[in-house]
């Protein structure tokens, strides 16, 4: 079965994207030339022979990965909603001291029957590996511990079938999504170890170190009608096979639906993909100028982003979800849109804007400490208000906020929390009250030194709480002592 499996995918790997006559390339659309700004609405594209740069991976050369790479081929067979992958890990030991063993966070494993492990092996230069499987965790043992700056290749071939469900991580009547859909390795903290957090009711809880992808998508069988989104610019296209590289990121995911119209517009800073269904065309456009205002407002206060693409795509869940690259948002956004920019789709599409920086350029434990990356991204939205809105600042205030009468520490888990509602007035709302405080507090100046120095990467990229509130320091000598009593637990 292994050998058959890669007999299929070598249909992938050949050169040249140019389609034989009568296919139609429906992976993406049309990339933008480089130092230009248009849009367009489409449901098929054609790809160029020449692609232009923003057709290729992109790349910070000042931004360090954690010595992580992940090359997968994918068999996808939309139809019966399952993915055979085989999935090669490169990883070098970048933990300081030698590790017995190395984990596999495996998060399709919490739905039952998801995900079936078919087999594990090292590189025969590096060695024989055991692996065992608990709660939803591969664990590889080899032979000898892997030393600091020591290197190894895992390969991995296992099977997905998606849930029915309005979930990241599933499939409706209207599309197949993949979220959090591949064992990947966690991250390490010097002293701590590895920083593998069980789900909870509420919340995200998984912690992405940055890596390098190289994907070869297959649809089996051919499907036409078929578009697909993903968290990178695609590289290359034929027929039914999709290659997509990228660089220093959080994560890779897809999204893939026959009924997706794709708008695309662009700036100078980034390239905004949206996809949605046939009844909400009229806000693609509308969608990714949001986006781009977002990004050049955000660049402005937090710092370039070495990310030059996102995609954002209509979904049939529940609210919104970040990945790096792309984000989710509910078709319920959509549904209630007006004409102004007054409601719920404007607010989630600058929100989730605002995680590529809060999320994708840097990050923090989402478990146990949502607050670092919530309360940035949803005090953005206020932040974009003022910049493009500021006669609705107030709305803004009351209608996200002080409609909620929100309670909570702010500094809670998500383990905290079994209901969504009490978790977002605390984590959130209470959140963007106390970060209102600070500002108040130290002054704009100081405050707006604050978020550009919180969000610049020189070193490691993660942040915790000792680190917020070290920054802070150095930007305003103001005690805020009794803001934090009031805030936190």
């Amino acid at each position: 079965m292994f050998v058959l499996f890669l007999i299929v995918l070598s249909a992938c790997t050949s050169s040249g994207n140019t389609a034989t006559p009568g296919e139609v390339l429906t992976a993406s659309p049309t990339p933008c030339p480089t130092g230009t700004q248009r849009s367009t609405t489409e449901t098929t594209a054609a790809v160029s022979t020449d692609p232009s740069p923003e057709a290729k991976p992109s790349s910070d050369p000042t931004a360090q990965c954690e010595g992580i790479s992940y090359d997968m081929n994918i068999s996808l067979n939309y139809s019966e909603h399952s993915l055979s992958v085989y999935q090669i890990i490169d990883y070098t030991n970048g933990a300081g001291a030698p590790l017995a063993e190395l984990p596999l966070v495996v998060p399709p494993a919490r739905f039952e029957g998801a995900f079936a492990l078919i087999s594990v092996q090292a590189d025969p230069t590096f060695g024989r590996v055991e692996s065992r499987m608990e709660d939803g965790v591969i664990y590889i043992q080899p032979d000898s511990p892997l030393e600091p700056g020591q290197s190894i290749r895992l390969n991995l071939l296992f099977q997905l079938h998606l849930p029915e469900g309005e979930s990241a991580f599933g499939y409706t009547d209207r599309q197949l999504l993949l979220a959090d859909w591949y064992p990947f390795i966690p991250l390490y903290i010097e002293g701590h170890g590895w920083l593998i957090n069980p789900p909870g009711d509420v919340g995200e809880y998984l912690v992405y170190p940055l890596s390098n992808f190289s994907i070869e998508l297959q649809i089996s069988p051919p499907n036409e009608s078929l578009i697909v989104a993903a968290s990178a610019p695609l590289v290359e296209n034929k027929g039914n096979c999709y290659h997509y590289l990228a660089e220093n990121v959080r994560n890779f995911s897809l999204a893939i639906s026959p009924e997706y119209q794709v708008v695309t517009q662009c700036s100078d800073l980034v390239t905004a993909n949206v996809y949605l269904f046939p009844e909400h065309t009229n806000l693609g456009e509308r969608a990714a100028g949001l986006v781009l205002q977002a990004w050049e407002t955000y660049s402005g206060l937090y710092g370039e982003n070495p990310r030059s693409f996102l995609s954002v795509v209509e979904s049939e869940i529940n609210d919104g979800l970040e990945c790096d690259g792309l984000f989710f948002l509910s078709d319920c956004y959509f549904d209630t849109a007006d004409e102004t920019p007054q409601n719920y789709f404007e607010l989630l599409t600058v929100h989730e804007t605002a995680h590529q920086w809060f999320y994708g350029l840097i990050h923090n434990d989402q478990a146990n400490e949502p607050w670092l990356d919530e309360i940035f991204a949803t005090y953005s939205e206020v932040l974009f208000y003022e910049a493009h809105h500021p006669e609705l600042v107030q709305w803004w205030w009351n209608f996200r906020v002080w409609e909620y009468t929100p309670t909570g520490d702010v500094n809670g888990a998500i383990y905290d929390y079994s209901k969504v509602r009490p978790y977002i007035n605390a984590t959130y709302l209470r959140g963007v009250l106390f970060m209102q405080d600070i500002r108040d507090c130290i002054g704009d100046p100081a405050f707006k030194a604050f978020l550009s120095e919180y969000t610049r990467v020189e070193g490691s990229d993660f942040r915790d709480a000792d680190f917020f509130f070290e920054i802070l320091a150095q930007v305003s000598n103001v005690d805020i002592s009794p803001i934090i009593d009031a805030y936190f637990d």
